[in-house]
């Protein structure tokens, strides 16, 4: 038996396309949100992603899509059309939320920008997720992820190595990062429209996240601190990554600065360094950042990776091993808090699959309906606007909708 969920009741219309905008509608989803994705119909172009990753992308089993888009209804809507806007439109008029990942001048040539649907239906929280933003001169770019959040706002350069090429992301980690600040901006909005019964033009880019992503890098480089870094001459020697004598990675953390000295006497077992000023000490260890570092690496070259955990629990010191994102499959961790969870896909075949982060009253995770295939639910979701099964085969027979 599942809890019941804070969106409850909600109704969302999801008009979003790839990632970004879809991931959010389903975290909406996940919380109890009665999410309708709206497709063309042919579909949209995010369902054939999988394929770059070297995934099946089809009806039986298309994992990344699924990431994005399970727990939602799907109806198949022409919107080129006359009564495929008025299906829409009857959705809207029933609706909570409207989220859409359209660029502005294509709203606005749909009749679904902010100014036209708050004064048609001023009760609904109008969502939008973009590149670049709504105002400014490109507004209106192509904006995914790989271009909008790494590439234009500086972290596609200062977060790698200094000295090597700029990185080459993984696909929509920004996107899912810029999913969850649109959920949680969708939900104070709803808080709104519950006291006040007025909707709300929530606003979210990629390049925006981006920039409150790197928010420490745009402050200290104002102060001439300056990126890319190279772990060799880190911030401090104590938030760096060191090699172990078996080969492997561990990432240590130290913020405070009275647990310098413990770090260096405890963890590095050198005693003297603990008691030197040059180093044991924040502003000390960033002035001696290269020795030092030359120092631990040196030290931890001659421990295995276990020793050195052994050593860093001991001293309460925050650590972690350099993982690979696959291995979190198999991470107890994820499993036992059900970030990752199993997924028996419509061909029956079992993957193991991420879910929306934020728990409600229960770690339990509770997948209502499958990832949809295009139109799914048409049929289901024009019933209960009315519609009867006449005129739906009419409107298919059309080229409005597609079951």
């Amino acid at each position: 038996m599942f809890m019941s969920k804070p969106l409850e009741g909600v109704k969302v219309v999801d008009l979003t396309y790839y990632v970004a905008g879809p991931g959010s509608a389903r975290i909406l989803a996940d919380w109890g949100a009665d999410v309708i994705k709206v497709e063309p119909l042919a579909g949209e172009p995010g369902r054939t992603t999988s394929l770059t990753l070297g995934m099946p992308a089809t009806d039986d089993i298309n994992p990344y899509f699924g990431v994005y888009n399970t727990n939602k209804r799907d109806i198949a809507l022409n919107l080129k059309t006359d009564e495929g806007k008025a299906i829409l439109d009857k959705m809207l008029a029933e609706s909570n939320v409207f989220v859409t990942s359209f660029r502005p001048g294509a709203l606005k040539r749909l009749g679904l920008d902010y100014e036209a649907m708050h004064k048609k239906h001023p009760h609904i929280v109008w969502a939008s997720i973009n590149g670049f933003g709504n105002y400014g001169p490109d507004k209106d770019n192509a904006g995914f992820d790989t271009v909008a959040f790494w590439a234009r706002s500086g972290a596609m350069f200062d977060l790698v190595e200094k000295d090597t090429s700029p990185i080459n992301p993984t696909l929509a980690f920004g996107d899912s990062v810029t999913a969850c600040s649109l959920a949680g901006g969708i939900a104070a909005a709803l808080y709104k429209q519950s006291k006040t019964g007025e909707g709300s033009q929530v606003l979210i880019s990629l390049y925006g996240q981006a920039l409150w992503c790197l928010s420490s890098v745009v402050a200290s480089s104002q102060f001439g601190d300056t990126y890319p870094k190279s772990r060799l001459t880190p911030s401090t020697p104590m938030v760096n990554h060191y090699k172990t004598s078996d080969g492997k990675w561990t990432f240590t953390s130290v913020f405070d600065d009275r647990l310098y000295p413990r770090y260096l006497e405890k963890v590095v077992c050198r005693p003297d360094l603990a008691a030197d000023e040059r180093y044991n000490n924040p502003i000390g260890a960033k002035d001696h950042s290269t020795e030092l570092v030359e120092i631990i690496e040196a030290e931890f070259a001659k421990i295995t990776q276990a020793e050195l955990i052994a050593r860093l629990k001991a001293a309460d010191i925050a650590y972690e091993k350099v993982n690979h994102a696959g291995d979190a499959v198999t991470d107890p961790q994820a499993l036992d808090n059900k970030y990752i969870v199993p997924y028996t896909h419509r061909g029956g075949e079992r993957t193991m699959t991420t879910v929306p982060p934020v728990k409600f009253d229960t770690i339990d995770v509770e997948f209502r309906y499958d990832y949809p295939l295009v139109g799914e639910h048409t049929e289901e979701i024009l019933k209960e606007l009315g519609y009867s099964k006449e005129q739906i085969k009419a409107l298919c027979d059309s080229g409005v909708c597609a079951v």
